[in-house]
């Protein structure tokens, strides 16, 4: 075995430096961090061959005192603690004084910078860690730093990078999730001299969202709010009718820093129970406000994980926030004609990410609401008046830009208000049915197309699951149904026996692994109480009382092509405004969708 020894400065820094740097992301990662602890009101990011050949951030912040600006290349150097007790409470990004000496370990490094009272800015080329000159400079006040040839010197590291498109993803990702965290700051990022993000800075998230994912997600979006012991929770949460396949499309903050967190995404999707489909989750901004000493942000390097304490009462505030921001009428679809956005062309065709940013804002005023009961002053009674038409905006720009987007977070925060202000289900007047399914209505904001099936369904999974206890929700059977389970079905039956007996199913052992089901909800279809049982205990899950309840429900629906008369339309539009959540059947698909009044106006170019 050779002898033990001290790793020379130069490879423990390199190997230091893979802890923290592992591609052109983590750079731009420390450096953006480190411009937002400046506090920069504008920060740019550029990048070129995603980042392997070049990467400058620059920003408006404080800048770095020249006898300082050497020293921010040491080891362990920061300014933004002294002592090990304030670990326990962190309120900036970078404290570790890793960065800089990281990055320039790896790759050679210029920065300048200035301090806005002083006159005179310094500049440092760093090359492998080494400083190779330093000399005073003119600059605008703040820090621009370039690092280029990032991992010259660790060729292992390099040839292990993705090809230059993908680095330049995984970077555009960064930045607009840094972006969402701090929507008082200007953010502006540039691959190959192209302009692929930048957002207006104004402090309102919502514009924010808008200039990330594009205006019509923006407007699919719900704020939501929670507060308790020690935790706040603010930010956005998107309809169930938006949704993606990953949740690479939800960021959580936690004191403004950008994390993942399992317990925070599982909790928003509990949020969601019943109302998406299995296997999709929703689109989210989630910021959460902790008490310092509730966080433990030294966990890893990258700082991209955290330790929380409380969780469970964390867990049941987001959850808890979440179904009450989506109890609203604002969550049902409506049907719309697609939206002709004009696109803003730049000399050199970009990608698709880039063409979505640059959708032009199209803002659609609509007409006071009224009386749908005959006194309604539909859109075709206003063709005097001057009817207003979606505006186009072209890409925004400096000051038109936020007068733009200061117009569309007006009209988001506008709908929120109203969504809070019209918590129940509308009234709505049966008018007929469309065979097989639809329940046809009139109502405050047109025509809206019910399924009679999801609908009910949702209706009696709320029943079902609202903790009747045995013999409350039954029916009794003239002849007790006898059930002969193999040893599995036996076991699933035994487990969740109180589950059954909760939902109405009276269940007597009759010996061995014989039971008699003697009574069943009420409304069961007649015969078909062996066959659902057989099926129902087949099913392995984690989650058997919703499971059984919502195919209890759907069994016991109404089917699609059953003919109702006037009086069961009524009273099934009846108990879906007094459900709890009546959008959505407890699969996930939606039970309602509205054709506006403006939409068949524009349909019959009125």
């Amino acid at each position: 075995m050779a002898k033990i020894r001290v790793l020379d400065q130069n490879t423990a820094d390199k190997i230091a430096a893979g802890e923290v740097i592992e591609r052109p992301l983590s750079v731009v990662k420390e450096l953006v961090e480190n411009a937002l602890d400046a506090g920069a009101g504008r920060i740019t990011v550029d990048i070129k061959d995603g980042g392997t050949t070049s990467i400058t951030v620059s920003d408006n912040g404080c800048g770095i005192e020249p006898e300082d600006a050497a020293l921010a290349f040491s080891r362990h150097a920061t300014s933004k603690i002294s002592r090990v007790e304030d670990l326990l409470s962190i309120s900036t990004l970078g404290f570790r004084g890793e960065a800089l000496p990281s990055i320039a370990a790896v790759s050679k490094v210029t920065m300048l910078t200035r301090v806005p009272q002083r006159d005179e800015g310094i500049k440092l080329q760093v090359e492998g860690g080494n400083i190779t000159d330093q000399a005073p400079a003119g600059c605008p006040p703040g820090t621009k730093i370039t690092v280029q040839d990032l991992f010259y010197n660790t060729p292992a590291r390099k040839k292990h990078l993705k090809r230059p498109s993908a680095e330049a993803g995984l970077i555009s990702d960064l930045v607009a999730r840094l972006a969402l965290s701090r929507p008082d700051v200007s953010f502006k990022f540039t691959s190959q001299n192209r302009i692929l993000l930048e957002t207006p800075g104004n402090d309102k998230l919502i514009d924010t969202i808008a200039a990330v994912n594009g205006i019509q997600v923006a407007k699919k979006m719900i704020p939501i709010e929670g507060q308790g012991i020690g935790i706040h929770i603010s930010g956005y949460v998107s309809k169930p009718e938006l949704n993606r396949a990953t949740r690479s499309y939800q960021t959580i903050l936690i004191n403004g820093r950008y994390v993942k967190s399992r317990v925070v995404s599982d909790a928003l999707q509990e949020g969601y129970h019943t109302l998406l489909s299995s296997k999709r989750h929703p689109l989210a901004v989630l910021k959460i406000e902790l008490v310092p000493g509730m966080v433990d942000v030294n966990v890893h390097p990258a700082k991209m994980e955290v330790r929380i304490d409380k969780e469970r009462e964390l867990y049941k505030l987001i959850v808890s926030a979440v179904q009450r921001a989506l109890r609203t009428p604002k969550i049902v679809p409506v049907i719309e004609q697609p939206l002709k956005s004009k696109h803003h062309h730049s000399s050199d065709a970009g990608s698709a990410e880039q063409t979505e940013l640059q959708l032009g804002l199209q803002l659609k005023t609509s007409p006071p609401a009224n009386k749908w009961t005959g006194e309604a002053s539909s859109p075709h009674r206003q063709r005097e008046k001057s009817s207003p038409k979606p505006v186009q905006q072209p890409v925004l720009k400096d000051d038109q830009e936020s007068l733009q987007v200061e117009h569309a977070s007006k009209q988001m925060f506008k709908e929120a208000g109203e969504s809070y202000q019209q918590q129940s289900f509308p009234e709505l007047l049966p008018l007929g049915q469309l065979l097989p399914t639809y329940i046809l209505a009139q109502g405050p904001k047109g025509l809206y197309i019910i399924d009679q099936h999801a609908a009910h369904e949702r209706v009696l999974y709320e029943r079902y699951t609202k903790g009747n206890n045995s013999g409350h929700n039954s029916q009794m059977l003239l002849v007790p149904v006898v059930l002969e389970l193999n040893y599995h079905e036996a076991q699933v039956l035994t487990e969740n026996i109180l589950t059954f007996r909760q939902l109405g199913f009276i269940i007597e052992h009759f010996g061995g692994r014989n039971y008699m089901l003697r009574g069943v909800p009420m409304g069961f279809p007649q015969g078909e109480e062996a066959k659902f049982f057989y099926d129902l205990l087949e099913t392995r899950s984690s989650d058997f009382y919703h499971l059984l309840a919502a195919k209890l429900a759907c069994r016991s629906a109404i089917k699609s092509g059953q003919k109702l008369s006037h009086q069961e339309m009524e009273t099934l539009l009846q108990q879906m405004r007094e459900a709890e959540n009546p959008y959505t059947c407890p699969h996930g698909r939606p039970t309602i969708i509205n054709l506006t009044f403006e939409e068949l106006a524009k349909r019959f170019q009125r």
